[in-house]
């Protein structure tokens, strides 16, 4: 009997693996792993699950009978503990072994986390909160169904801002501790981040910028923030959103090669050939700057799924790479950001174009499009994506793409 494809992680890879396989007919047995016990769902909603109070199924976006309509064995609350390629074999915690003929390893991102926490040993509470599972979403939940009323979010990057609104729109007090010099650090450039920065105070969200958490002491959960400079904040409940490391500690002794995530080849194989990863565990190429990391969004783990599944069926579709990519809706205006993140590339001309609520800002290197910023304005972002991946030499247009004074059809096509 056919061992099938076994699957560990339940997320957009995951899914998207799973709904390729049978759309293209393949008929053979699906194994899923995931930790949580949840079915399949999507991270990109679990703000709005937060701030629905769990009434929402909108984050069951393939449904919660996903399994069933693809005949997928989904196994809940199950986690691998080692994996032996060799063997053609997974080690479940439990104990558990389970073979296969193909292995897809989607097991996500989790939160990194560089602080001490100084707390009651063998407390029964959570000692801090994090946003990276619907698993640690419940339990934030229970806390302010339970009366928590002052939120200390420690991080300033995407999860930590969206976070903080979300805490906030449900009317709890918050702080945002940030050790840099501006909110997403990774995403915008200081003067951009600026306007960002007074529609979060209007929200009544505190920002401490350039200040670092170091220690979290309390009893059986902690109670207060102690940071580098000596202040002391206290509050109900502490949200670590310091960054995300990919979920590969499993892999450990398998002979299945991990750096920041798992390097994979063009068909996103990994050490051997009937191993596949994808999503936020897998090293691929910026097509911007060239460098080689794990892209942890949402379009890039839906892509990865759908090149994961043909390969199996063994279309041999190659995945060139990815584009750094962000967007937000939670400030109630377009912003969209998109090219190589603040730290892997340092532009040699930015150009920024401000007028009322919009924002536009090209970094550029050598002519070409290192970076784009765009807040209240949407305009020509497809263009800018196409202009930077295919490395055009832009000078000749840059003031125009900037400040969107450009008629794509005169402009494009002629630069074409």
């Amino acid at each position: 009997m056919s061992k099938g494809v076994v699957i560990i992680g339940a997320g957009p890879t995951g899914v998207t693996t799973v709904e390729t396989l049978r759309s293209q007919g393949y008929d053979g047995p699906i194994t899923m792993l995931t930790r949580e016990p949840f079915p399949p769902y999507s991270p990109p909603l679990m703000a709005d699950y937060l701030e629905s109070r769990g009434g929402s199924d909108l984050i069951f976006w393939r449904g919660r009978d996903f399994c069933e309509k693809f005949d997928v064995r989904c196994r809940t609350s199950a986690e691998v503990g080692s994996v032996e390629p060799k063997q053609n074999r997974i080690t479940l915690t439990s104990g558990e072994q389970i073979e296969y003929e193909t292995l897809v390893i989607a097991s996500g991102g989790e939160m990194a986390v560089p602080l001490r926490c100084e707390c009651k040993p063998g407390g029964k509470k959570e000692k801090f909160y994090n946003f990276k599972s619907l698993t640690a979403v419940t339990k934030l939940l229970s806390e302010v169904e339970k009366g928590a009323s002052k939120a200390v979010v420690i991080g300033a990057g995407f999860i930590g801002i969206e976070i903080a609104i979300t805490l906030r729109g449900m009317g709890l007090s918050v702080i945002v501790v940030e050790m840099l010099d501006r909110i997403l650090p990774r995403m915008l450039t200081k003067d951009v981040a600026k306007p960002l920065e007074e529609i979060v105070h209007g929200m009544g969200i505190e920002l401490l910028l350039e200040h670092k958490g170091e220690v979290l002491r309390g009893g059986e959960s902690a109670e207060e923030l102690h940071l580098s400079n000596g202040k002391v904040i206290k509050g109900d409940l502490f949200i670590a959103a310091t960054g995300v490391k990919s979920n590969i500690s499993f892999l450990e002794g398998s002979g299945i090669a991990t750096r920041r995530g798992i390097p994979v080849n063009s068909y996103l194989q990994a050490t051997f050939e009937n191993v596949f990863a994808g999503g936020d565990v897998t090293e691929v190429p910026d097509l911007v700057t060239g460098t080689v990391y794990p892209h942890a969004i949402y379009p890039v783990a839906v892509e990865h799924g759908k090149i994961i599944g043909l390969n199996i069926l063994g279309r041999r579709v190659e995945c060139e790479g990815s584009v750094n990519a962000n967007s937000l809706y939670h400030f109630k205006l377009p912003i969209i950001t998109e090219g190589a993140a603040i730290a892997d590339g340092k532009a040699d001309e930015e150009i920024l174009f401000k007028q009322n609520r919009i924002l536009r800002k090209i970094g550029l290197k050598d002519g070409h499009i290192l970076r784009f910023e765009l807040i209240g304005d949407k305009k020509g972002a497809g263009l800018l994506r196409t202009l930077m991946i295919q490395k055009r030499d832009v000078s000749r247009i840059k003031y125009d793409l900037a400040f969107g004074r450009y008629n794509h059809a005169k402009h494009f096509m002629s630069y074409l």
